[in-house]
């Protein structure tokens, strides 16, 4: 084999993937060589959440590049990777006061873990250090990002080399069984992470890691708010750090800053990537309570033994400051609307034979496809209904974000809407005609196949 490309690309690309070649974006559009203009309706990965067309990078980048690109943050200090905490200090809820920089959303929550196991040890229980998931669950790539992960088919070909913490069933209303209120539902589905902790032993639990919204696994399904109220109450009982992970959801994707905030709680621990460059460098951070980062005062002889080469480095740590500046209560009041304007577009499928449910937070939506609506059966995961919906959308020039396992890990297909916060109105229109357009022609070819009752 004589290889035309020496890109090796990621899932099904293989080694000579099949793909769109693009040569420039700006706004929401991506132009492929041949000149089609495609609507970035996923912002990549739920990643350029303010869109590919940023002022004053160029300056931010040339500037920072003339002073220091680049420094080992284990040996210096740097004003500009502190400014950039100072000001994640800032907009973050609560006392999240220490900020730790990583690279990407795996290396955050890599990072989270071996915190939350070291926090323990240095307070004496040298014992703590299993970390409770959720299935349907997404958390990052790597070994302990994706052994705390509970996306089946993520886990499947590495489960031999993952650790084998426990995971509880995920907040996922429009699947649970609980009876009651929402919030009756909630407090018990709640009680299955207290149950879980007692069968493991609490002096072994140093963890719990949690989406506040589901990404892209179950795309933003939430629970009522008590939910999280009482993961809290359940992680203070028994002296166990509450992790959340706003990789995905954090910088406006849900509606507010960060989505912990719509839950009006505060981790002990909440993960950030994806939105804090907004995809233009790579950088990601944990930020760690005052109290939990106390433990590792270097006065009393603690300290955290971790680190990455490229972590917190100028470079990025700069255009990370002009990306965070960015993010106003302007342009997150725009993102909610755009959301709003989005799932109204999508109200002709509110009743469709194929679409079980509708799930909106801020600009963050989850279209949910099942083969019948009344007992809400998944399709047959050989149809793979989510790839039909997404490559029927992209022949309409509209990229959105695909996925399946949602129901059991093997079924349940999906599609994500995640567009920048910044998308106009009327590419707005735009998608939501297209993904119209693109269920109902699924929907027909199931139909004829007699996979669809119309």
């Amino acid at each position: 084999m004589t290889l035309e490309n020496n890109v090796f690309y990621k899932w099904g690309g293989g080694l000579e993937p099949d793909f769109p070649e693009i040569v420039e974006a700006y706004d929401e559009f991506l132009v492929t060589a041949d000149g089609r203009e495609i609507v970035d309706a996923a912002a990549g990965a739920a990643v350029v959440n303010l869109g590919h067309s940023l002022p004053g990078l160029e300056d931010v980048f040339s500037d920072q590049l003339a002073d220091v690109s680049y420094l080992s943050l284990s040996h210096f200090s740097n004003e500009t990777p502190e400014r950039l905490a100072e000001t994640l200090a800032e907009r973050a809820p609560g006392d999240l006061n220490a900020v730790f920089f990583t690279n990407s959303g795996s290396e955050a929550n890599e990072s989270a873990f071996k915190l939350a196991r070291a926090y323990h040890r240095e307070r004496g229980n040298p014992h703590k250090s299993t970390i409770i998931g959720r299935w349907q669950s997404y958390h990052g790539a790597t070994l302990g990002a994706l052994s705390a992960s509970g996306n089946t088919s993520r886990r499947t070909t590495y489960e031999s080399q993952l650790k084998g913490w426990p995971h509880v069933s995920p907040a996922y209303p429009y699947r649970w069984e609980y009876e009651g209120t929402p919030e009756e539902q909630a407090i018990a589905a709640a009680g299955e992470l207290e149950r879980t902790i007692r069968r493991e032993g609490p002096e072994t639990v140093a963890a719990f890691v949690a989406e506040p919204i589901s990404g892209s696994s179950i795309p933003a399904a939430h629970p009522h708010p008590v939910y999280y109220q009482e993961v809290r109450r359940i992680c203070d009982e028994y002296d166990v750090l509450f992790i959340a992970d706003e990789i995905m959801t954090g910088f406006g994707r849900t509606g507010p800053m960060f989505a912990t905030e719509r839950f009006d709680v505060v981790p002990d621990v909440l993960t950030v990537g994806k939105g804090l460059s907004s995809g233009y460098t790579p950088i990601s951070a944990a930020l760690v309570r005052e109290e939990v980062a106390a433990a590792f005062d270097a006065d009393d002889g603690g300290s955290f033994s971790h680190g990455h080469t490229f972590s917190g480095n100028p470079l990025s740590a700069a255009i990370a400051n002009h990306v965070l500046e960015r993010y106003t209560d302007d342009v997150l009041a725009t993102g909610r609307e755009r959301g709003a304007q989005l799932e109204e577009t999508l109200e002709p499928l509110r009743d469709h034979p194929m679409v079980g449910e509708i799930r909106r937070a801020g600009a963050m939506i989850g279209l949910e496809f099942v083969a019948d609506r009344e007992t809400k059966e998944p399709f047959d995961p050989d149809l793979n209904v989510y790839e039909r919906v997404y490559e029927e959308a992209m022949d309409r020039d509209v990229y959105t974000y695909p996925g399946s396992g949602s129901v059991d890990g093997v079924a349940g297909d999906h599609l994500m809407l995640s567009p920048p916060l910044t998308i106009g109105e009327e590419t707005v229109e735009t998608v939501g005609e297209v993904v119209v357009d693109a269920v109902n022609a699924v929907a027909d070819d199931l139909a004829a196949m007699g996979e669809l009752e119309m």
